[in-house]
């Protein structure tokens, strides 16, 4: 009855929230970090229920609603330690959900609970860690047209080569066997496949391996026993990515840059090994994911981003009803998120940079929109700050793209600046789209800008590689050293006052910032960062051993001693002279906890201390912290830390 309670109340005061903060400054930390209301909205198969992310116990928790008027809300799960991750309706008596109890270490297990009934949690695939690293599972195929199982990746075997199996979805792991009984092996690893590819009726067809920088594209027809090789790339190289089977399980869809830069979208014949027509590219961003409809067999359209969302729709019956709800809803980004096995019901997600958005129901039979849920209900969007686009060119002649958040409220110049590298940092990019950070510190008077800079993806695989072969520290640096410098002379930043905050590579980079560019910042956040490029390699999780030599070519050579030395700002502590705070999860299986003890460590020899607002280390926090209480506390005082060095 409590977590009833507590979800009937969230519905009640969403109304109310809004209007008792006049400006954006008035908003509390609270608002923006606190999990949100609703989120990951999901229909039933049968269109009768609505499945969604609540925040309850200040947990992520699973919670059941009606579709037809939202009643009967019912809590599926209560977790109060926990957070659950992804989930997805198998059936429509039966939701399948991941978790990782392991403190962050990212073992993910794999749950089953039934939504007829007392809720009933089972254990499907139980995760393990240790020495011998993770052994998680994760859905490959949810088998549409098989409601009675799934098809997993499981790594249990062999922690770096993940098998797959036939899941019976009304099962249960055995704790003392250490096993589920109903998991068949369907494909075994031979030791190099990263990735398996299974056509609509759920057989296995295909696979990526991957040995050093060889990878091999395996292929073998319906019926067929054993894998043959089709085709064989460098990794760093152009190549062919498998997205998935045409309805006719033939022919496949891949995205590929054989040929051209970008990466761009075709047919593909499997057994002549041959590129069909384009479906869609462009010559400036590599394609995003496509659009289907299961009950017509179509390809509906494609997506990508360039500066915004963008979406190519082909059918000319589904575009002109997107077409419809974007007008509808001017200057918001309208997309389906959910729908019902007929394809009749569904979700539509609504929102932009401002906004973190809204859910409604879409009704094809009826052409009816009917609002549902909001995502969170303590932003007001119009105290939200515009994100924008930026382009600049970098001193090595190079564009550079990224996005500047300014404060609603100011006159855009002269403003302290926050700039916020992303993590990856390969293949990886800033997006345009609501980001509860950004909004934070436009509240606080801020502006924060994001770089995609060379190494990112998205541009193509030239622009990727322009950052690979020792480039950390250097010419990636360079180019927010250059973003910096490009809103100095735009007169939008202060140069007196600008500070660097980042997570993951993100948290190097503001290490980077701090030591080789020490005059240019008068403040830095290192957030679960990296500090010591050689204990990356010797210390990284072993499902990442496959990609070793790939991370080789990318970073550089480990063995290389100089190299690494200087790369690593932990040995350019005493370069630092701007003021720092670190954060860190102290079990993160990524970037371990050592990197932020080795960087403290060193920064005491040279008589700087670290008071508890500046240092902080939760014990069951990992690669980013996912609990509510450590979130909104991390921010509380990034506030008081940035105020105090940057007013």
């Amino acid at each position: 009855m409590k977590i009833l309670n507590t979800f009937l109340v969230t519905l009640f005061i969403l109304f109310l929230s809004q209007d008792l903060m006049a400006k954006s400054s008035d908003i509390p930390v609270e608002a923006f970090f606190k999990n949100p209301d609703f989120t990951s909205l999901q229909l039933s198969p049968n269109g009768k229920y609505l499945a969604v992310i609540s925040s309850v116990n200040k947990r992520r928790n699973i919670v059941l609603l009606e579709t037809a008027n939202l009643k009967n809300v019912r809590p599926l799960t209560g977790y109060d330690k926990f957070n659950v991750g992804g989930f997805f309706w198998a059936n429509d008596d039966s939701i399948v959900y991941t978790m990782d109890t392991s403190g962050g270490r990212e073992a993910f297990s794999l749950y089953k609970v039934n939504v007829q009934g007392k809720p009933i949690v089972k254990i499907l695939v139980d995760a393990k860690f240790g020495a011998f690293g993770v052994r998680s599972a994760s859905v490959v195929n949810s088998l549409v047209n098989d409601p009675d199982h799934i098809i997993v990746q499981y790594n249990g075997r062999k922690v770096t080569a993940p098998d797959l199996y036939k899941l019976k979805v009304d099962s249960r792991w055995n704790l003392k066997r250490n096993k589920n009984r109903n998991m068949k092996l369907i494909a075994k690893n031979p030791g190099d496949v990263q990735g398996w590819l299974v056509d609509h009726d759920g057989d296995v067809r295909g696979a990526v391996s991957l040995n050093g920088l060889k990878s091999k594209f395996l292929y073998k027809d319906k019926g067929e026993k054993d894998f043959r090789v089709i085709r064989e790339f460098n990794v760093t190289d152009e190549s062919i990515n498998p997205i998935g089977f045409d309805f006719d399980n033939k022919t496949l869809y891949v995205s590929s840059n054989i040929g051209r830069d970008t990466s761009a979208i075709y047919t593909y014949d499997p057994e002549k090994d041959t590129l069909g027509d384009m479906i869609y590219g462009r010559d400036d961003v590599d394609m995003g994911g496509m659009i289907f409809s299961r009950k017509r067999n179509k390809l509906l359209g494609v997506t990508y981003f360039d500066d915004y969302p963008q979406q190519v729709i082909f059918d000319k019956q589904e575009k002109q009803l997107r077409d419809g709800l974007a007008k509808a809803f001017d200057g918001k980004e309208v997309s389906f998120t959910s729908q019902s096995e007929d394809e009749m019901m569904n979700i539509v997600h609504v929102g932009n940079d401002r906004d973190p958005g809204e859910y409604y129901l879409y009704d094809r039979t009826t052409n009816k929109l009917r609002w549902l849920l909001p995502v969170m209900s303590s932003i007001n969007a119009k105290l939200m700050s515009p994100m924008k686009p930026i382009k600049f060119v970098s001193r090595d002649g190079l564009t550079i793209r990224g996005y500047i958040t300014i404060p609603k409220d100011s006159d855009g110049k002269n403003l302290p600046l926050i700039v916020n590298p992303h993590g990856g940092p390969f293949g990886v990019r800033d997006r345009w789209g609501f980001n509860p950070e950004h909004q934070f510190f436009a509240s606080r008077g801020y502006a924060t800008v994001q770089v995609n800079f060379r190494g990112s993806g998205g541009y193509g695989l030239k622009f990727q590689k322009a950052g690979y072969g020792g480039k950390w520290g250097a010419e990636m640096q360079h180019d927010l050293t250059d973003a910096v410098n490009y809103l100095i002379k735009e007169g939008i930043a202060d140069p007196d006052k600008v500070c660097i905050y980042g997570a993951s590579y993100g948290g190097y980079a503001t290490m980077a910032g701090l030591t080789f560019t020490p005059d240019l910042y008068k403040c830095g956040i290192n957030y679960v960062g990296v500090t010591d490029v050689g204990l990356l390699f010797t210390s990284m999780p072993k499902a990442w051993e496959p990609a070793k030599e790939l991370m080789k070519v990318q970073i550089g050579d480990p063995e290389d001693e100089e190299l690494m030395n200087r790369m690593s700002p932990l040995f350019h502590v005493d370069k630092i002279k701007a003021p720092l705070m670190i954060v860190h999860g102290a079990k993160d299986p990524r970037v371990v906890k050592q990197h932020a003890t080795d960087l403290r460590d060193a920064l005491e020899k040279r008589d700087i201390e670290l008071n508890d607002d500046e240092w902080i280390m939760k014990k069951e926090e990992g690669h980013g912290f996912r609990k509510e209480e450590n979130r909104i506390e991390l921010y509380t005082k990034m506030e008081k830390f940035l105020a105090k060095h940057l007013k």
